[in-house]
């Protein structure tokens, strides 16, 4: 029975690694050697960042899909993994109600300080640009990125991040938006070698509606 057992098991594992190399991602791009950050079931693995608003924001899942909304209105929320990661390529694919404000939350530390790719389409906001909080605020402005971006659907995200200051580079829906190199920040390096990913709930100041946003098909590659 035990040896049984065993064989189940190994066929199971077996199965899992195949399917994971052979995800397709939407932006035509490769997800070989990424590990799923979501199981599309439940938020284990993931936990609010208390730090930046407390207990505001509400996240839950339904039908394969991690859902963020505004709670109480006007409160934003980061919701971030549990594990910390160093040089990653990280994939995701998010649904915003419009207008949205959002973003990909790279190195995130427990006071917020990170990089933050934004994903902000209201009338001055801006998609791609690279915001340090508490690291200095905006490192590059991007103005041209979101024309790539589609209203009502699922939209392809993609970030990766290495060494230290980091190279950070950017793609939505398979269109690179960003190139970037950090560099030391009076003196010192902007933000740790390692943190968490995060995504966001953020209300889009004085238009009276509450905006949603939907997470699905979250993955991470780490890279050293």
């Amino acid at each position: 029975m035990k040896h049984f057992a065993l064989v189940l098991l190994t066929c199971f594992l077996i199965v899992l690694v195949i399917s994971c190399s052979g995800l397709k991602s939407m932006d035509n791009m490769s997800l070989n050697g990424f590990t799923p950050l979501f199981d599309g079931k439940t938020l284990n693995g993931w936990h609010k960042l208390t730090g930046y608003s407390g207990d505001a924001g509400k996240w839950s899942v339904a039908d394969g899909v991690i859902l963020g909304e505004s709670y109480p209105y006007g409160k934003d929320c980061l919701f971030v993994t549990d594990k910390k990661y160093g040089d990653f390529e990280y994939y995701a694919e998010l649904k915003a109600d419009i207008p949205f404000d959002s973003g990909m939350f790279l190195r995130v530390q427990p006071n917020v300080l990170s990089y933050q790719i934004t994903l902000d389409n209201h009338p001055t906001g801006e998609v791609g640009a690279i915001y340090s909080p508490h690291g200095g605020g905006f490192l590059l402005h991007n103005a041209e990125a979101k024309k790539y971006w589609k209203d009502g659907e699922f939209n392809a995200l993609r970030a990766r991040i290495v060494g230290q200051p980091p190279h950070i580079e950017a793609w939505i829906n398979g269109n690179k938006i960003v190139d970037y190199q950090d560099t030391k920040n009076e003196g010192e390096l902007r933000v740790p070698e390692s943190g968490f990913i995060g995504i966001q709930v953020h209300p889009v100041s004085g238009d009276g509606v509450i905006n949603n946003v939907h997470y699905r098909n979250l993955m991470v590659k780490e890279l050293k």
